[in-house]
């Protein structure tokens, strides 16, 4: 049994290199300056119809208002696919349900700095049909729905690497060849449940080892391609900064707060002290786990992860690239403020160069860990 782990890891590597190769062919390259490049990148929202199936709707508020600080700061918006959770819901119910979300994001299309992927939740979108039949809600007149985008970075017109942004669910048995049956058993089966429960269906804390394995295979795709782009995906619900390979860390604070606990027990503190400093301990053990934070950043720095619009705590992540710097960000704050927090972040332009030489360096700081 040793085995199947390194089978169904090799499957997947297989199966995700033949959907990306596909998406990447598919795609043709346009040309930005890095300094003129102002973005955020937000994926997996799966909103849905605001009942008791729709992962959206506790994190309506912090994503509102991430959308309204960037609007403000003239960011352009990058949807990265299962934005709508379309096995589930009619588009029109979910429209309906978001009318104050859809109208914030039609300020960006509106300024012509909105764009969309489409991921496998929400494949309804590469009918151009359905999107001309909701192009309101999909950026009006600008409605541009596609599989990916790829952008070649420059300076002063030199090239200094490549983007490419896609949601990552390519080649998986589930997420394409499969899909209509998928589709088939959450609408019919497993919404009707999840509305009577109440249950959250796209739990970051669901299926570690499976997310595990597909970032292993889109990273292990981007470190192999010719044209060694930056690959930018969603899918998997977990913020990854360019990193391939997990690598347990715990940050500095938590060792503090580890040997100060120990210390107040070798010293028979007061009960009130002792359990000050457990309850400290255990929550930030339990926010490193539920956020899986980046790791120490170990590259080449060619694959990041967006996390998601759905976690269960109302909070969301997202990728941020402005004035040359590319930043993973947690909103809301740690106050639980409407704020972003600013978890990893590094010059866009070392990890391109790092990423074009092959070079396994260090970039940046992730999590409060010295890289």
């Amino acid at each position: 049994m040793a085995g199947d782990p390194e089978r169904k890891a090799a499957k997947r590597r297989s199966q995700v290199a033949k959907g990306l190769d596909r998406a990447y062919g598919a795609t043709a390259p346009e040309r930005v300056e890095i300094d003129a490049l102002d973005l955020l990148i937000v994926s997996d929202h799966h909103r849905g119809a605001r009942d008791g199936a729709d992962d959206f709707r506790r994190c309506e508020r912090s994503y509102n208002a991430a959308l309204a600080h960037f609007l403000e700061t003239g960011h352009g918006l990058l949807l990265l696919g299962d934005t709508e959770e379309l096995w589930e819901c009619d588009p029109e119910d979910v429209i309906a349900a978001y009318p104050r979300t859809y109208a914030l994001e039609a300020e960006f299309a509106a300024r012509g700095r909105y764009r969309r992927v489409w991921g496998n939740h929400d494949d309804e979108w590469r009918h151009a049909r359905s999107v001309e039949r909701h192009r309101e809600a999909l950026g009006g007149d600008r409605a541009d729905v596609r599989e990916a985008f790829r952008l070649e970075i420059t300076r002063d017109g030199e090239p200094l690497g490549e983007l490419f942004f896609v949601h990552g669910h390519q080649g998986t048995d589930d997420a394409e060849r499969w899909s209509w049956i998928s589709r088939i058993v959450v609408r019919k089966i497993w919404r009707p449940l999840q509305r009577k429960l109440r249950i959250a269906s796209t739990s970051p804390a669901s299926d570690w080892d499976l997310r595990e394995m597909h970032d292993e295979a889109m990273f292990a795709w981007a470190r192999r391609a010719p044209t060694r782009p930056v690959v930018i995906a969603g899918h998997t619900h977990r913020p990854v900064f360019g990193v391939g390979r997990r690598a347990p860390v715990v940050p500095e604070p938590l060792e503090q707060l580890e040997r100060r606990y120990q210390e107040l027990r070798r010293a028979g503190a007061p009960a009130e002290e002792l359990c000050a400093a457990r309850t400290r301990l255990e929550y930030l053990y339990a926010e490193l786990r539920r956020y899986d934070r980046p790791a120490i950043p170990v590259v080449p720095p060619c694959y990041f992860n967006t996390g998601c619009c759905s976690f269960g705590d109302g909070d969301v992540t997202a990728l941020e690239i402005t004035g040359g710097r590319i930043r993973l960000l947690r909103w809301l704050d740690d106050e639980q403020q409407p704020a972003g927090k600013v978890l990893a972040e590094a010059s866009l332009e070392e990890v391109l160069g790092a990423v074009g030489a092959g070079a396994d360096v260090r970039i940046g700081e992730a999590a409060g860990v010295p890289a």
